[in-house]
């Protein structure tokens, strides 16, 4: 089988129409196609191994023939392509893997995808795309934007953060996820009502949950012992639930249109047990974060008590011995 040692690249080739290589296997370099209108076909079915790839502008190819799959690259850069799925990126490892602009592209299923040591980002492709990589173990840092569906049921650790913003998937679960090392945000999601970490314990950076007008519940992070960064909440939730939370390094700003005044009162208490380190700003019946009015703030002295709320909990035992956010913070409920 034949090597490339350096760089496979074409740019503004007006009338190239296919690139083939029937014995070529790896590529040491960079595998490079730039701006070239009507190449509508890569024959390549050796290909397994590139340092790199970077396509841009490649709007008539819509198909690869990898027939062996490329199992290994350190960099994937796939922009403004007429690809429909990424049949023949058969990746077990990569570095960093940004993926945007392809507005045709409907599935990503990389199903040996284990580990991504830097960066893996998705935005602005096709409008129903449904990402999946069931045996995604660790990340580095994670990001996906204007996406339908994303299964990675496998996850397990994630070294920076992840950010979910203006995607159109209702649920999101992480069931094997323990740790973060950054932030995690889901922002402008406006199906979004559920979020599940049963396993999490510890999150590295902070908590944003902002704009996901049909998320009514902060409940799926109860194993969830530290927050070394900020809490941000803002939006139309009514209730919340950290059952183990024992530890928030930063501040915590949470807005609600709301009306559940024992919101504030609980997160109150949680700051005045030290469980929240850094400064409190806490409103509810506020439309937008800058909203005031009628706000319940966390110094009101209006608001029912912690304990009135968490008596209320379906479920709570009162006798059972609760420590940390949790003693102070069993729930958090609609009135």
């Amino acid at each position: 089988m034949g090597s490339i040692n350096g760089d496979l690249r074409c740019a503004n080739a007006s009338q190239l129409t296919g690139l083939s290589g029937d014995q070529l296997a790896t590529i040491t370099g960079v595998f490079d196609l730039e701006v070239i209108q009507i190449l509508s076909s890569l024959n390549f079915p050796n290909l397994k191994g590139i340092n790199g790839i970077n396509w841009i502008a490649l709007p008539a190819l819509q198909a690869l023939n990898f027939k062996t799959g490329v199992s290994a690259a350190n960099n994937v850069y796939i922009s403004n392509t007429g690809l429909t799925d990424l049949s023949g990126i058969e990746l077990t490892q990569v570095g960093t893997m940004n993926v945007n602009n392809n507005q045709y592209l409907s599935t990503i299923n990389v199903n040996s995808l284990t580990n991504v040591t830097n960066a893996l980002a998705f935005a602005a492709n096709g409008q129903n795309l449904a990402i999946q990589f069931p045996n995604l173990l660790g990340a580095a840092n994670l990001t996906f934007r204007n996406v339908t569906s994303i299964s990675m049921p496998s996850l397990a650790n994630v070294a920076g953060a992840m950010g979910f913003y203006s995607n159109a998937f209702q649920s999101f679960a992480a069931p094997n996820l323990t740790t973060t090392g950054g932030t995690i945000a889901f922002v402008d999601s406006s199906q979004l009502s559920n979020v599940s970490f049963p396993s999490l314990t510890a999150v590295g950076g902070g908590i944003q949950l902002a704009n996901n007008t049909k998320l009514m519940s902060v409940d799926g992070f109860n194993s969830l012992k530290s927050i070394a960064g900020d809490i941000n909440f803002y939006g139309t939730f009514n209730s919340v639930s950290f059952s183990s939370l024992t530890d928030v390094k930063g501040a915590a700003n949470v807005y609600t249109s709301s009306q559940n005044t024992s919101i504030c009162s609980t997160f109150q208490t949680a700051k005045n047990n030290q469980v929240i380190k850094g400064k409190l700003t806490c409103q509810t019946n506020s439309a937008l974060p800058s909203t005031n009015g009628s706000s319940t703030t966390s110094s009101s002295g209006s608001s029912k008590s912690s304990s009135a709320a968490a008596s209320n909990l379906i479920g709570y035992d009162a006798n059972a011995p609760l420590t940390g956010f949790a003693a102070v913070v069993a729930a958090m409920l609609m009135l």
